[in-house]
Protein backbone atom coordinates (compact mmCIF):
# COMPACT_ATOMS: atom_id res chain seq x y z
CA UNK A 1 0.00 0.00 0.00
CA UNK A 2 1.49 3.62 -0.69
CA UNK A 3 2.12 6.03 1.42
CA UNK A 4 -0.63 8.34 -0.25
CA UNK A 5 -3.36 5.54 0.24
CA UNK A 6 -2.67 4.20 4.23
CA UNK A 7 -3.03 8.08 4.75
CA UNK A 8 -6.23 8.16 3.07
CA UNK A 9 -7.72 5.40 5.25
CA UNK A 10 -6.07 6.44 8.35
CA UNK A 11 -8.43 9.75 7.33
CA UNK A 12 -11.54 7.35 6.74
CA UNK A 13 -10.86 5.80 10.62
CA UNK A 14 -11.21 8.89 11.90
CA UNK A 15 -13.83 10.60 9.93
CA UNK A 16 -15.88 7.68 11.17
CA UNK A 17 -14.90 7.11 14.60
CA UNK A 18 -16.06 11.39 14.58
CA UNK A 19 -19.52 9.91 12.75
CA UNK A 20 -20.20 7.11 15.42
CA UNK A 21 -19.28 9.54 18.31
CA UNK A 22 -21.46 11.77 17.27
CA UNK A 23 -24.68 9.49 16.73
CA UNK A 24 -23.78 8.16 19.71
CA UNK A 25 -24.21 11.42 21.78
CA UNK A 26 -27.54 12.03 19.55
CA UNK A 27 -29.17 8.65 20.53
CA UNK A 28 -28.06 9.20 24.18
CA UNK A 29 -29.48 12.66 24.30
CA UNK A 30 -25.94 13.87 25.38
CA UNK A 31 -24.81 16.10 22.38
CA UNK A 32 -24.36 19.33 23.37
CA UNK A 33 -26.66 21.70 21.33
CA UNK A 34 -26.49 25.19 21.30
CA UNK A 35 -29.60 26.63 22.81
CA UNK A 36 -31.53 29.72 21.44
CA UNK A 37 -31.96 32.82 24.20
CA UNK A 38 -34.49 32.68 26.92
CA UNK A 39 -36.04 35.66 25.49
CA UNK A 40 -36.27 33.79 22.57
CA UNK A 41 -37.66 30.67 24.25
CA UNK A 42 -40.58 32.72 26.14
CA UNK A 43 -41.38 34.43 22.70
CA UNK A 44 -41.94 31.18 20.75
CA UNK A 45 -44.07 29.73 24.36
CA UNK A 46 -46.29 32.56 24.01
CA UNK A 47 -46.46 33.11 20.10
CA UNK A 48 -47.71 29.19 19.86
CA UNK A 49 -50.63 30.50 22.17
CA UNK A 50 -53.82 31.54 20.55
CA UNK A 51 -54.58 33.68 23.04
CA UNK A 52 -51.24 35.50 24.04
CA UNK A 53 -51.38 38.91 25.24
CA UNK A 54 -50.00 41.40 22.35
CA UNK A 55 -48.77 43.66 25.18
CA UNK A 56 -47.03 40.84 27.33
CA UNK A 57 -45.33 39.87 24.13
CA UNK A 58 -44.04 43.33 23.18
CA UNK A 59 -42.58 43.83 26.30
CA UNK A 60 -40.67 40.91 26.46
CA UNK A 61 -39.31 41.52 23.01
CA UNK A 62 -38.55 44.98 24.44
CA UNK A 63 -35.83 43.42 26.66
CA UNK A 64 -33.75 41.93 23.75
CA UNK A 65 -32.75 44.46 21.34
CA UNK A 66 -31.52 42.23 18.71
CA UNK A 67 -34.91 40.33 18.33
CA UNK A 68 -36.79 43.97 18.48
CA UNK A 69 -34.61 45.23 15.90
CA UNK A 70 -35.34 42.35 13.85
CA UNK A 71 -38.90 42.45 14.27
CA UNK A 72 -39.30 46.04 13.11
CA UNK A 73 -37.02 45.94 9.90
CA UNK A 74 -38.93 42.86 8.93
CA UNK A 75 -42.48 45.07 9.28
CA UNK A 76 -40.96 47.82 7.70
CA UNK A 77 -39.27 46.16 4.42
CA UNK A 78 -40.13 45.83 1.08
CA UNK A 79 -41.75 42.78 0.90
CA UNK A 80 -44.61 45.10 3.75
CA UNK A 81 -44.09 48.70 1.22
CA UNK A 82 -46.80 50.52 0.87
CA UNK A 83 -48.01 50.66 4.41
CA UNK A 84 -47.56 53.54 7.07
CA UNK A 85 -43.49 52.65 9.15
CA UNK A 86 -43.92 50.78 11.82
CA UNK A 87 -42.32 52.22 15.24
CA UNK A 88 -43.22 50.33 18.11
CA UNK A 89 -42.90 46.53 19.07
CA UNK A 90 -46.63 46.36 19.59
CA UNK A 91 -47.70 47.09 16.26
CA UNK A 92 -45.31 45.67 14.55
CA UNK A 93 -46.26 42.07 16.26
CA UNK A 94 -50.06 42.69 15.37
CA UNK A 95 -49.35 43.66 11.63
CA UNK A 96 -46.71 40.54 11.54
CA UNK A 97 -49.49 37.88 13.00
CA UNK A 98 -48.02 35.15 15.01
CA UNK A 99 -46.88 32.83 12.28
CA UNK A 100 -44.64 35.35 10.73
CA UNK A 101 -43.28 36.53 13.38
CA UNK A 102 -42.44 32.49 14.91
CA UNK A 103 -40.41 33.18 11.73
CA UNK A 104 -38.33 36.00 12.51
CA UNK A 105 -37.57 35.10 15.81
CA UNK A 106 -36.59 31.34 15.24
CA UNK A 107 -34.89 33.16 11.84
CA UNK A 108 -33.01 35.65 14.69
CA UNK A 109 -32.32 32.86 16.71
CA UNK A 110 -30.57 30.40 13.79
CA UNK A 111 -28.39 33.20 12.74
CA UNK A 112 -26.35 32.73 15.73
CA UNK A 113 -25.90 29.42 15.19
CA UNK A 114 -23.79 30.07 11.89
CA UNK A 115 -21.47 32.19 13.43
CA UNK A 116 -17.77 31.22 14.22
CA UNK A 117 -14.87 32.82 15.99
CA UNK A 118 -12.83 30.07 14.13
CA UNK A 119 -11.35 31.90 11.10
CA UNK A 120 -11.46 28.08 9.05
CA UNK A 121 -15.12 27.55 9.85
CA UNK A 122 -15.98 31.22 9.35
CA UNK A 123 -16.68 31.82 6.14
CA UNK A 124 -17.99 28.22 4.97
CA UNK A 125 -20.56 28.43 7.78
CA UNK A 126 -21.40 32.69 6.34
CA UNK A 127 -21.74 31.11 2.77
CA UNK A 128 -23.77 27.90 4.70
CA UNK A 129 -26.29 30.61 6.20
CA UNK A 130 -26.99 32.48 2.99
CA UNK A 131 -27.46 29.56 1.24
CA UNK A 132 -29.82 28.66 3.80
CA UNK A 133 -31.70 31.70 3.74
CA UNK A 134 -31.96 30.99 0.15
CA UNK A 135 -33.66 27.81 0.63
CA UNK A 136 -35.54 29.26 2.83
CA UNK A 137 -37.38 32.27 0.80
CA UNK A 138 -37.75 29.68 -2.41
CA UNK A 139 -39.56 27.67 -0.43
CA UNK A 140 -41.92 29.67 0.85
CA UNK A 141 -42.72 31.31 -2.59
CA UNK A 142 -43.36 28.20 -3.75
CA UNK A 143 -45.75 27.48 -1.09
CA UNK A 144 -47.44 30.21 -1.98
CA UNK A 145 -47.31 29.66 -5.54
CA UNK A 146 -48.84 26.28 -4.96
CA UNK A 147 -50.82 27.56 -2.61
CA UNK A 148 -49.12 24.47 -0.09
CA UNK A 149 -50.23 24.33 3.32
CA UNK A 150 -48.73 27.76 5.62
CA UNK A 151 -46.02 29.13 3.25
CA UNK A 152 -43.89 30.48 6.90
CA UNK A 153 -43.73 26.23 7.96
CA UNK A 154 -42.16 26.48 4.53
CA UNK A 155 -39.78 28.91 5.31
CA UNK A 156 -38.59 27.48 8.56
CA UNK A 157 -38.09 23.98 7.49
CA UNK A 158 -36.07 25.70 4.67
CA UNK A 159 -34.44 28.08 7.01
CA UNK A 160 -32.82 25.13 9.30
CA UNK A 161 -32.98 21.90 6.79
CA UNK A 162 -28.69 23.18 7.18
CA UNK A 163 -28.51 24.02 10.35
CA UNK A 164 -26.85 20.83 11.57
CA UNK A 165 -23.70 21.60 9.62
CA UNK A 166 -22.59 24.47 11.50
CA UNK A 167 -23.28 22.94 15.18
CA UNK A 168 -21.09 19.76 13.88
CA UNK A 169 -18.09 22.02 12.54
CA UNK A 170 -18.19 22.93 15.74
CA UNK A 171 -18.37 19.87 17.54
CA UNK A 172 -15.33 18.50 14.89
CA UNK A 173 -13.25 21.78 15.75
CA UNK A 174 -13.26 21.02 19.13
CA UNK A 175 -12.36 17.14 18.48
CA UNK A 176 -9.90 18.23 16.91
CA UNK A 177 -8.34 20.39 19.55
CA UNK A 178 -8.59 17.78 21.72
CA UNK A 179 -6.71 15.56 19.53
CA UNK A 180 -3.89 17.79 18.83
CA UNK A 181 -3.52 17.38 22.87
CA UNK A 182 -2.59 13.74 22.07
CA UNK A 183 -0.58 13.38 19.10
CA UNK A 184 1.60 15.02 16.70
CA UNK A 185 -0.08 13.27 13.18
CA UNK A 186 -2.02 15.49 11.02
CA UNK A 187 -5.94 15.89 11.11
CA UNK A 188 -8.09 14.85 8.53
CA UNK A 189 -8.22 16.66 5.61
CA UNK A 190 -10.75 19.13 4.85
CA UNK A 191 -12.38 17.25 1.74
CA UNK A 192 -13.27 14.43 4.63
CA UNK A 193 -13.89 17.07 7.45
CA UNK A 194 -16.90 18.02 4.76
CA UNK A 195 -17.58 14.43 4.15
CA UNK A 196 -18.46 14.11 8.22
CA UNK A 197 -20.07 17.24 7.70
CA UNK A 198 -22.73 15.98 4.96
CA UNK A 199 -23.01 12.14 6.35
CA UNK A 200 -24.20 13.02 9.71
CA UNK A 201 -25.87 16.63 9.75
CA UNK A 202 -29.22 15.70 9.19
CA UNK A 203 -29.71 14.02 12.48
CA UNK A 204 -28.11 17.23 14.41
CA UNK A 205 -30.35 19.27 12.76
CA UNK A 206 -33.28 17.37 13.53
CA UNK A 207 -32.60 17.10 17.47
CA UNK A 208 -32.28 21.02 17.07
CA UNK A 209 -35.35 21.59 16.05
CA UNK A 210 -36.48 19.40 18.44
CA UNK A 211 -34.86 20.41 21.24
CA UNK A 212 -36.09 23.80 20.25
CA UNK A 213 -39.57 22.37 20.81
CA UNK A 214 -40.58 23.52 16.56
CA UNK A 215 -43.84 21.75 15.48
CA UNK A 216 -43.02 18.02 14.68
CA UNK A 217 -44.00 18.79 10.50
CA UNK A 218 -41.41 21.21 10.21
CA UNK A 219 -39.02 19.04 12.29
CA UNK A 220 -40.20 16.16 9.88
CA UNK A 221 -39.74 18.37 6.75
CA UNK A 222 -36.10 18.54 7.58
CA UNK A 223 -35.49 14.82 8.16
CA UNK A 224 -37.32 13.79 4.73
CA UNK A 225 -35.87 16.57 2.65
CA UNK A 226 -33.10 14.84 1.41
CA UNK A 227 -35.41 12.78 -1.04
CA UNK A 228 -38.27 13.59 -2.79
CA UNK A 229 -41.15 12.55 -1.85
CA UNK A 230 -43.49 11.20 -4.79
CA UNK A 231 -46.30 10.11 -2.71
CA UNK A 232 -47.35 13.64 -1.36
CA UNK A 233 -46.40 15.53 -3.74
CA UNK A 234 -46.19 19.04 -2.36
CA UNK A 235 -44.73 18.53 0.76
CA UNK A 236 -42.90 20.91 3.05
CA UNK A 237 -40.04 18.11 2.44
CA UNK A 238 -40.36 18.27 -1.47
CA UNK A 239 -40.45 22.33 -1.74
CA UNK A 240 -37.37 22.54 0.56
CA UNK A 241 -35.84 19.57 -1.60
CA UNK A 242 -36.07 21.27 -4.43
CA UNK A 243 -35.61 25.14 -3.06
CA UNK A 244 -32.03 23.37 -2.09
CA UNK A 245 -31.32 22.43 -5.67
CA UNK A 246 -32.40 26.02 -7.30
CA UNK A 247 -30.62 28.01 -4.82
CA UNK A 248 -27.11 25.51 -5.63
CA UNK A 249 -28.04 26.05 -9.63
CA UNK A 250 -27.94 30.17 -8.81
CA UNK A 251 -24.71 29.79 -6.94
CA UNK A 252 -25.92 30.29 -3.13
CA UNK A 253 -23.68 26.92 -2.09
CA UNK A 254 -20.73 26.22 -0.01
CA UNK A 255 -18.76 23.68 -1.51
CA UNK A 256 -18.63 21.33 -4.33
CA UNK A 257 -21.16 19.65 -5.91
CA UNK A 258 -21.94 17.79 -9.52
CA UNK A 259 -24.05 20.25 -11.67
CA UNK A 260 -25.44 16.65 -13.59
CA UNK A 261 -27.17 15.90 -10.66
CA UNK A 262 -28.44 19.15 -9.09
CA UNK A 263 -29.73 19.69 -12.95
CA UNK A 264 -31.78 16.36 -12.56
CA UNK A 265 -33.42 17.36 -9.37
CA UNK A 266 -34.50 20.35 -10.14
CA UNK A 267 -36.26 18.81 -13.58
CA UNK A 268 -37.32 16.16 -11.15
CA UNK A 269 -39.10 18.80 -8.73
CA UNK A 270 -40.69 20.67 -11.58
CA UNK A 271 -42.07 17.51 -12.39
CA UNK A 272 -43.46 16.34 -9.15
CA UNK A 273 -44.34 19.88 -8.21
CA UNK A 274 -46.36 21.33 -11.40
CA UNK A 275 -43.80 24.10 -11.98
CA UNK A 276 -43.55 25.62 -15.55
CA UNK A 277 -40.52 27.06 -17.07
CA UNK A 278 -41.25 30.42 -16.53
CA UNK A 279 -42.93 30.32 -13.00
CA UNK A 280 -39.09 28.89 -12.08
CA UNK A 281 -37.31 31.75 -14.17
CA UNK A 282 -39.57 34.25 -11.93
CA UNK A 283 -38.82 32.49 -9.01
CA UNK A 284 -35.04 32.48 -9.16
CA UNK A 285 -35.00 35.74 -10.64
CA UNK A 286 -32.69 37.89 -8.87
CA UNK A 287 -32.40 35.51 -5.64
CA UNK A 288 -28.76 36.25 -4.73
CA UNK A 289 -29.78 39.57 -4.90
CA UNK A 290 -32.47 38.98 -2.14
CA UNK A 291 -30.35 37.14 -0.28
CA UNK A 292 -27.03 39.37 -0.05
CA UNK A 293 -29.20 42.71 0.41
CA UNK A 294 -30.48 40.72 3.50
CA UNK A 295 -27.49 40.35 4.77
CA UNK A 296 -26.45 43.84 4.30
CA UNK A 297 -29.35 44.85 6.14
Amino acid sequence: MTTAAAASNADERVAEQLLQMVLKRLEQDRLVLPPISTVATRALDMVNKPDFSVQRLAELLETDPILATRVLRVVNSAALAGKQPCTNIQAAITRLGSRQLRSVIVDASVGSVFESRDQRIAQATKGLWQHSVAVAMLSRDIGILLGSGDPEDSYLAGLLHDVGKPVLAILLLEAEKQASLRTTSPWIGSDLWVKVLQRSHRQVGVALAKKWQLPAHIVKAIEDCADYDSDDRKSIANLVRFSNAVAKQQGLYVGAFDAEDINALVMIGRSLLGIEDEALVRLASGLKDKVMGRFKA
